[in-house]
């Protein structure tokens, strides 16, 4: 078994954090997509410039329960400065 140094280990961590967050990332999109159709383009961008993948974590319920594409977009500007 080759041997790992600290820098490899934290790469690889930083590597697999960034592939979860990208993950939810498109789960959200993907939710909206699906019961909404047409996602806008104001919420793709909101939401992929969000980084914090518990607060996606969260968005990803939201769009799973919540009842309109209007709703879902009038949480996102208290996000924007969060993310």
């Amino acid at each position: 078994m080759p041997y790992v140094t600290s820098i490899e280990r934290f790469a690889q961590a930083r590597g697999e954090s960034l592939g979860r967050t990208t993950e939810v990332r498109e789960n959200v999109l993907e939710v909206l997509e699906v019961r909404f159709e047409a996602v806008p383009e104001t919420i793709v961008e909101v939401v992929n410039q969000i980084e914090d993948t518990a607060l996606l974590k969260s968005l990803l319920r939201q769009a799973i329960t919540i009842a309109t594409l209007e709703e879902f977009q009038t949480l996102l500007p208290s996000l924007e400065n969060r993310g």
